[in-house]
């Protein structure tokens, strides 16, 4: 079949347009569902993966048992910089990462602001009037 067969096929009518269209969804759609499930398979594959790695290799060997990390303590009403810091530890701990330090930093560098820099603090604050 030529190709000019095919395009008059579609030409005619409202009917040739509406499954032209018909035609052109679903070939999207069925791109869409075969790109979701490539990515939950590879979600599963990685899944697979952690869980194959995490088991103990011999039959005598055991897993070593995980410690649980201590629960930070609430500190006094008023310090608003040892309540964020308790908060990124607390976040840092619940995404698997380990809590190094639990002090706020110091911020060095604070002084006054170029005349460039506020000016483009102004612009950017324009119209929150």
């Amino acid at each position: 079949m030529e190709l000019s067969n095919i395009a008059d096929k579609f030409s005619h009518g409202l009917g040739g347009a509406l499954a032209l269209a018909m035609i052109a969804f679903s070939v999207v759609f069925l791109v869409l569902i075969a790109l979701t499930l490539i990515i939950m398979g590879t979600r599963y594959l990685a899944d697979f993966t952690e869980r194959k790695t995490s088991k103990p290799s011999g039959p005598g060997q055991q897993a070593a048992p995980v410690a649980a990390t201590p629960a930070p303590v609430a500190p006094a009403e008023g310090d608003k910089s040892v309540i964020a810091a308790v908060i990124a530890a607390a976040i840092a701990a619940s995404g698997g990462g380990r809590a190094t330090s639990i002090r706020p930093l110091a911020v060095t560098g604070r002084g006054k602001p170029s005349a460039w820099k506020t000016a483009g603090r102004m612009d950017l604050l324009e119209g929150f009037e």
